[in-house]
């Protein structure tokens, strides 16, 4: 998802991918925001989903600045690093986001830092990291709007399924679960999450406390499975199986299923160095 915060000044929280920056544009056409009158592209962290749509998105945007965590700047500015760190956990997938096009002039900012919009809007910067060591959330006080990237968890609403976003190598459990409870302890009335669309009060709280009562149910199954078997196939087994039939989980084919749980099981075994 990208955001569009509108005041005085235009903000983009997130530029999605090198392949959705005409989708993005065409869809800021229909909402009459044209690309001149964009300020600023707000990167929450480093993952290609959210920042490889940057490079090509200031072309057709030429007022408009860059800004990351220094941590996402410098993938930013230095995407091919990002790229062989994917190539050792995704393989040959890992062409998927090769085209990550680099910017080479990006603003950081940093924990209490903060843009004005105008017009009383305003966005305050709040380090996020566990999903990345680069996530940043930003929140919009005159709204009470919180804007949280990919740093809550992987959420189905319709089945109410949840999982870490515990991807390798970037994934720090213990930052992770640092970073839910700073985000119960900040008084906002909208969440706005990076996939999976925005939540109101009290719903939204309510989502970060099971993030992290799953995530470390996903610990403890990972740790003791994991710590007797050493196989990442039998904590898979194993976490299907607390499962259940959960209907979102097993609307998945097998082998992206087990694409995806296996990204996130390694993620926890890096973090945790098993």
């Amino acid at each position: 998802v990208v955001y569009v915060v509108k005041s005085e000044k235009t903000f983009l929280i997130d530029a999605g991918t090198s392949q959705t920056n005409e989708k993005i544009l065409s869809t800021l056409e229909e909402f009459k925001i044209s690309p001149e009158s964009i300020n600023a592209i707000v990167v929450t962290h480093e993952h290609y989903d959210h920042g490889a749509g940057a490079a090509g998105l200031l072309k057709k945007m030429p007022n408009a600045f860059v800004s990351a965590s220094e941590k996402t700047a410098e993938i930013l500015r230095n995407p091919s690093e990002f790229f062989e760190t994917t190539k050792r956990h995704y393989g040959d997938a890992a062409v998927l986001v090769s085209d990550y096009p680099p910017v080479s002039d990006v603003q950081v900012v940093e924990e209490g830092d903060g843009f004005d919009l105008g017009s009383g809007v305003s966005l305050e910067v709040v380090t996020l990291p566990g999903h990345t060591p680069g996530s940043i959330g930003l929140f919009e006080p005159k709204t009470k709007t919180f804007f949280a990237g990919d740093a809550v968890c992987n959420y189905n609403e319709e089945f109410e399924f949840y999982m870490p976003p515990s991807f390798p190598e970037l994934f720090d459990y213990e930052n992770y679960l640092k970073s839910l409870d700073k985000m119960l302890g900040i008084d906002f009335k909208y969440l706005c999450m990076g996939h999976f669309g925005t939540q109101k009060q009290p719903k939204a709280k309510q989502i970060i406390k099971k993030a992290a009562e799953v995530a470390k149910d996903w610990k403890d199954t990972i740790v003791y499975v994991y710590g007797k078997t050493k196989s990442e196939e039998q904590v898979y087994n194993a976490l299907i199986e607390r499962a259940g039939d959960n209907e979102y989980i097993k609307s998945f084919p097998d082998f992206i299923r087990r694409s995806i749980l296996g990204q996130l099981i390694r993620g926890y075994v890096l973090s945790l160095k098993l």
